[in-house]
Formats: structure tokens, C-alpha cells, sequence
């Protein structure tokens, strides 16, 4: 089992962006899967390989076993990058392939149960659907662990500007009549919204991904509501894959046609 992510080696995207806030992601590289099965396998003694099934394309990351010496391979697919214009679509494909391969073996498996990172445009000010600073970056300042779970998570931005924490330690309980944010604080939701959770399951690629999302929700009140968020995205994920596939036997039908 490969170790836990630092926070050096956690990266911070920008999923979404609205008029009222961003919607952040963790995510890691290739190169940091690389770096981990190098430190705990030896670079000797893994490898990776590349095959394309029905259109989509997998990675697979096979280690050797130390006992036998037989090699031991896990698999996954990718999805294509957006287009950049530069023609990158299936080098991000080949990459996220890989790093899917890579959480089959543990690595950054952690990540999963991240939690919902919104933050608002009046901690990042936003126009419209873009950032007002064009240059903002983000990045991990703090992450901690319990049961292999993130528990405690601080994001920073430009000038390490603090801008979404979970990890304030636990301060004394003021007197309500003096303090005119307890209002604020007594009402703050614990769980994410119907239509946060439905931005959470926007980056769910599958129905793990998705069960485990479901799962963290169960003690929510509106766990009914989120079950049915959480079927139309299982239908999503399915239809698309089915159109994949059909669109893979076309094109083998095409080849099959222009042989003979």
C-alpha cells in the first residue's frame, strides 16, 4: 500500500467559477504517481502500458511481486481533455488514464473524500463565470489525516492569502449578546445544498465516485433529494459511456468496410 499524499504533492484547480463563488477541486499529476511507485516499488520494478478498448483508451500500471516475481497489473480508462487548440486531447486522456490506474494501486485514493470546497466571491471575486485576477492560483497550505480520511484542509491562494480552511481549532463559545456574527455562525449549514452536492457530482466520472459522494451524505437531511441528484448522474455517466460504445463499433464497422 503506497503512503498518503503531502501536501506538496496535492494540486488545486478551479472546476467552476459564478457570480457568487468558485468551486475548487483536488486533484494529482502523473508525475507525483510516478514519483510515489518509484519510492515504494523501486523504478525497476514497475511499469506502465497503453491499449485502447471499444474507442476508450486505458492505462496500466503493472509492479512486479517481490515474492514471485510475476507482474501484477491494474488497469483504468481516461477522458479526453477539453480542446486547447494545441492538440492535447489524448496526451490528457493518456494522463488521466494513468492516474486512474494510479488510484487502483492507493495512490492519492485519499482524495476521494475530500470535502466540498466552495468559496466565495467575496473571499475571490469573481465577474461573471470568470476570476477578476486572470493569475490567482491556489495550492494546499495544510492537510491532515484520520482513518486514511482528509480531516482537516486549508487552501491559500496568491501572497499564501488563506481563502477556505476546515482547520481552525475549536475556539471557546462566546456569549451570543456580543457577538453580532452568532446569528451567521448558528446557521451556518453543515451539509452542502441540493445544488452544491449537484456541483460535487459534476467531477464524478463514475459510479464509485459517485456511491462514495452518496455515502458521505447519509446523515443528511436531504439524503432523499441527493439519491435522486445521484441517479441522473449515474444515468449521465451511463448514456455517455453507451454512445462511446456505439460509436467505437461504427467506426470498427467503417475500417471493416473500406477493407474490403
Amino acid at each position: 500500500m503506497t503512503r498518503l499524499l503531502t501536501k506538496d504533492e496535492i494540486e488545486v484547480k478551479v472546476k467552476k467559477v459564478t457570480p457568487t463563488g468558485i468551486l475548487l477541486l483536488l486533484y494529482k499529476t502523473a508525475r507525483t504517481d510516478m514519483d510515489i511507485l518509484d519510492e515504494t516499488y523501486g523504478a525497476e520494478n514497475w511499469q506502465s502500458d497503453y491499449k485502447e478498448i471499444k474507442g476508450n483508451l486505458y492505462a496500466g500500471i503493472g509492479v512486479k511481486d517481490k515474492d514471485s516475481g510475476n507482474w501484477v497489473w491494474k488497469w483504468d480508462c481516461g477522458i479526453e481533455s477539453r480542446a486547447d487548440g494545441d492538440g492535447n486531447e489524448k496526451k490528457g486522456e493518456a494522463s488521466d488514464a494513468f492516474k486512474r490506474a494510479g488510484f487502483k494501486w492507493g495512490i492519492g485514493r485519499e482524495l476521494y473524500t475530500a470535502p466540498f470546497i466552495w468559496v466565495s466571491s467575496d473571499v475571490v471575486p469573481t465577474e461573471g463565470t470568470k476570476l477578476k485576477d486572470p493569475y490567482e492560483q491556489f495550492f494546499v497550505s495544510r492537510i491532515e489525516y484520520k482513518n486514511n480520511e482528509i480531516s482537516k484542509l486549508t487552501i491559500c491562494g496568491k501572497h499564501n492569502r488563506e481563502v477556505w480552511s476546515n482547520s481552525r481549532e475549536q475556539q471557546p463559545k462566546e456569549n451570543p449578546q456580543n457577538n453580532k456574527n452568532s446569528d451567521i455562525a448558528q446557521n451556518t449549514p453543515k451539509y452542502p445544498t441540493a445544488g452544491q452536492f449537484k456541483a460535487m457530482l459534476s467531477f464524478c466520472d463514475t459510479e464509485d465516485e459517485i456511491r462514495i459522494k452518496l455515502n458521505e451524505q447519509r446523515d443528511n437531511p436531504q439524503l432523499y433529494e441527493l439519491v435522486k441528484l445521484a441517479t441522473e448522474r449515474k444515468e449521465e455517466i451511463n448514456k455517455k459511456n453507451r454512445q462511446a460504445e456505439i460509436g467505437a463499433a461504427i467506426d470498427e464497422l467503417q475500417k471493416q468496410v473500406e477493407a474490403q
